[in-house]
C-alpha cells in the first residue's frame, strides 16, 4: 500500500506505542476544541449537522484510540500493517475532523477566520503525537490544512479582496508544506535515537523505555478545577519533564561512536533541543509574567556580547531563507535590563523579521545617548499596515483580522514581547510601510561608568570544560522512568555509578544503609509524594551529604529558595553542562568542608 516508509521493526514499534499513548492523552483536549469549534458556529449552521459533526467527531476519536491500542498490542500483525492501518485510521480521523468545512461557505469571515486557526492548531500539535512520521502527518493534516487552504483560495461568496483571500489560502498551504519538512527531520532524530540505542545490548531495552517520554495523564488536576497558577505549575512540570529527558539523551548519545553523518544529526538535534527548552520557558511563563509571579532581574548587560550570541543563534535561520542577518552594534555597550528577558524579546523580534523577510536583510542595531540606548531590529520584508501597527502586540489579533496572513504567527509571540517589555520598564516602537520592512525600537536605560566598571569587575571567566573525578557515586530521586533511565545513561557516559529511588520512603530506607557522594532529588514524586520529604531528613540526619533539587515545576524556584536557602536548585530542562557543573560544585564543595573541619579539629 502506499505510505509504507522503509523503517526498522523496533523503530516502528516504538513509534506506534508513542502515537497510542499520545493519542490517547490528546482525546480529551481534541474534542474540546470540537465543542470549542460547535460554540462558535451554533446557529450560524444548521444546527442538526452540528450536532452530527459533533457525535461524529469525538466518536472517531475514541475508537481511533481503542483501534491504535488493540493495533500496537496485536503481536501477530507485522510492523508494516500496523503503521497501514494507524495512517488510514488518522485518515479517516483528519477526514472527519475536516468536514467542518461543509460549514465554511456558509459563514463569515470571522467564523472562517477561527476555523483557520484551530485547525491550524491542531495540525501544529499532531507532531507531538507521532513524532514527525511523514505518513501519519500528511494523512492528518492533508484534509484539514489542504481543503482549508482551496477554500480559501476559491474566496466563496467574494467575502474578502481576491488578492488577499489567495495570500491567506497560500500561507495555509506553506504552513502544511512545513510541518512535513519539519516533520521529516524530527523523525529523521526520534529513528536516529532509537537505532543508536540499539548497539548497546544491555541498554537497549532502557533507551526504548526512555524514549516513551510519556506520563501519566493528570485527569485529577482537571477535574478538580484547581487555580490557573496550579494549572500552569502541572502543565509546566508535564511539558519540561520529556525537553529534559532529550537533554540527557542527546548528550549521552553524543559520547557514542558514531558515524559523521550520524554525529551531525545529533549535534542539530541538541543544538534543536536548546532552541526548544527556551521557547518552551518562554511560553509557560506568560501567565506568570501576567500574575506577577516571575520578576525582573535589573542587572548590567553588555547589549553587543548578548545580541552577537542571538545572531549566532539564528544565523542558520537567515541563512536558510538566503537573507543577510547583520549585528551592528557599538563594542561594549552596557543597559540595566534582565538579560533573559531581553533575550527572549530580540530573539521573537528576530524570528519574526526573518519568517516575514523574503529578501534582503534583517539588521540588529542600536544608537546611544548619554543615558538611553535604542536597540532596533530592522527588516526588508513585507511590511504591515499603519492601521494595523498599534494592534499587533494584542492577543488573538491575527482570530479578529484573518485576512492578514503576515500577522498569522506574529499574534503569540508579540504578545510576550509586549508583556515582557511592560515587566522590564522598557519602552517599545514599530513602525512600517507595506512592501519596505519594518523597524522595531526599544528604549532601554543606559548603564553608567561606575555600573559598567562593576558589571566588567563581575563578569565570569570563561569556564573550563568539566571533567569529574572518576566513580562519583550520584543518587537520584526521580519517579519518572525516562527521565532515570536518561539521566543515570548520561552520567555513566562520563564516569559515574548511578543509584536510583522513586520515592521519599525508598530513599530514606536506602540512605539509612548506604551514603552516596551526591544526591539529585526531584519535588513532585507520585501518589502526591514529594522530595522535600528526603531533603527534610537529609537536614536532620546526613547534614554533611551535598545535594540539590532538580525540578520541572516553573513556581518552585521562588518558593523552596526561601524555604531552603541553602539547597542549590536547577529547573528542568537541564543541560548536560549545567548538570556537571552542579555535580562538581557539589562533590568540591564537599571535599573543602571535610579540609576544613579537619584543619578545625587539628588547631583543637
Amino acid at each position: 500500500m502506499m505510505f509504507h516508509f522503509r523503517i526498522s521493526d523496533r523503530v516502528s514499534e516504538q513509534l506506534l506505542r508513542i502515537c497510542s499513548r499520545n493519542s490517547a492523552r490528546a482525546a480529551i483536549p481534541l474534542m474540546l476544541a470540537i465543542l470549542f469549534t460547535a460554540l462558535v458556529l451554533n446557529n450560524k449552521v444548521d444546527n442538526q449537522l452540528l450536532q452530527l459533526w459533533v457525535l461524529s467527531s469525538c466518536s472517531v476519536i475514541l475508537i481511533r484510540v481503542i483501534l491504535l491500542r488493540v493495533v500496537t498490542r496485536h503481536s501477530r500483525l507485522s510492523e508494516a500493517r500496523k503503521r497501514v492501518i494507524a495512517t488510514i485510521l488518522t485518515f479517516i480521523l483528519g477526514c472527519t475532523i475536516g468536514s467542518v468545512l461543509y460549514f465554511y461557505p456558509r459563514v463569515g469571515n470571522f467564523e472562517r477566520a477561527m476555523l483557520t486557526a484551530i485547525l491550524l492548531g491542531l495540525c501544529t500539535i499532531s507532531h507531538s503525537t507521532n513524532f514527525g512520521y511523514r505518513p501519519l502527518l500528511l494523512s492528518y493534516i492533508g484534509p484539514l490544512l489542504g481543503t482549508l487552504g482551496v477554500l480559501w483560495i476559491a474566496n466563496i461568496d467574494q467575502l474578502m479582496h481576491p488578492a488577499l483571500a489567495i495570500a491567506v489560502g497560500v500561507s495555509v498551504l506553506i504552513v502544511g508544506l512545513t510541518m512535513l519538512l519539519n516533520g521529516k527531520f524530527m523523525f529523521d532524530v526520534f529513528a536516529l535515537s532509537i537505532e543508536s540505542s540499539i548497539k548497546l545490548e544491555e541498554q537497549s531495552r532502557h533507551l526504548s523505555d526512555a524514549l516513551q517520554i510519556a506520563e501519566q495523564a493528570k485527569s485529577e488536576a482537571e477535574a478538580s478545577s484547581q487555580s490557573k497558577t496550579r494549572f500552569i505549575a502541572a502543565a509546566s512540570h508535564d511539558l519540561r519533564q520529556p525537553v529534559h529527558v532529550l537533554n540527557m539523551l542527546g548528550a549521552a548519545i553524543a559520547r557514542e561512536t558514531l558515524s559523521p553523518r550520524a554525529s551531525d544529526i545529533v549535534e542539530n538535534m541538541n543544538i534543536a533541543v536548546t532552541s526548544l527548552s527556551s521557547q518552551l520557558n518562554a511560553l509557560l511563563d506568560i501567565s506568570e509574567l501576567d500574575s506577577g509571579s516571575i520578576k525582573p532581574v535589573i542587572r548590567s548587560v553588555n547589549l553587543s556580547t548578548l545580541a552577537d550570541k542571538l545572531k549566532l543563534e539564528m544565523q542558520q535561520l537567515a541563512s536558510d531563507k538566503r537573507i543577510e542577518l547583520v549585528c551592528d552594534l557599538p563594542a561594549d555597550l552596557y543597559v540595566r535590563t534582565d538579560a533573559a528577558m531581553l533575550s527572549q524579546i530580540i530573539r521573537n523580534l528576530c524570528g519574526n523579521a526573518i519568517k516575514y523577510t523574503f529578501s534582503g536583510y534583517v539588521r540588529i542595531q542600536a544608537t546611544a545617548s548619554a543615558s538611553t540606548v535604542t536597540l532596533s531590529i530592522c527588516d526588508t520584508g513585507i511590511g504591515i499596515e499603519d492601521a494595523d501597527c498599534n494592534k499587533v502586540f494584542e492577543e488573538f489579533y491575527q482570530v479578529s483580522n484573518p485576512g492578514r496572513d503576515k500577522g498569522r504567527g506574529m499574534g503569540l509571540g508579540l504578545s510576550i514581547v509586549e508583556r515582557l517589555i511592560r515587566n522590564l520598564g522598557h519602552t517599545i516602537k514599530l513602525t512600517s510601510r507595506v512592501g519596505k520592512g519594518t523597524d522595531v525600537s526599544i528604549s532601554l536605560k543606559r548603564c553608567t561608568q561606575s555600573q559598567i566598571a562593576a558589571a566588567v569587575a563581575a563578569e565570569p571567566h570563561q569556564s573550563p570544560v568539566v571533567t569529574l573525578p572518576p566513580g562519583i557515586w550520584v543518587h537520584l530521586v526521580e519517579d519518572e522512568e525516562a527521565v532515570q533511565k536518561s539521566v543515570e545513561m548520561f552520567l555513566q557516559s562520563v564516569g559515574c555509578k548511578v543509584t536510583i529511588t522513586d520515592s521519599s520512603g525508598s530513599t530514606i530506607e536506602f540512605l539509612k544503609l548506604q551514603t552516596p557522594h551526591v544526591m539529585l532529588i526531584d519535588l513532585r514524586l507520585q501518589n502526591n509524594d514529594s522530595g522535600l520529604t528526603v531533603v527534610d531528613w537529609v537536614i536532620e540526619k546526613q547534614p554533611d551529604l551535598p545535594m540539590a533539587i532538580v525540578t520541572g515545576e516553573s513556581l518552585a524556584e521562588g518558593q523552596v529558595a526561601r524555604q531552603y536557602p541553602d539547597v542549590l536548585l536547577l529547573q528542568k530542562p537541564v543541560s548536560n553542562n549545567n548538570l556537571l557543573e552542579l555535580l562538581d560544585y557539589l562533590v568540591n564543595s564537599d571535599e573543602n568542608q571535610d579540609k576544613e573541619d579537619s584543619a578545625t579539629s587539628l588547631e583543637h
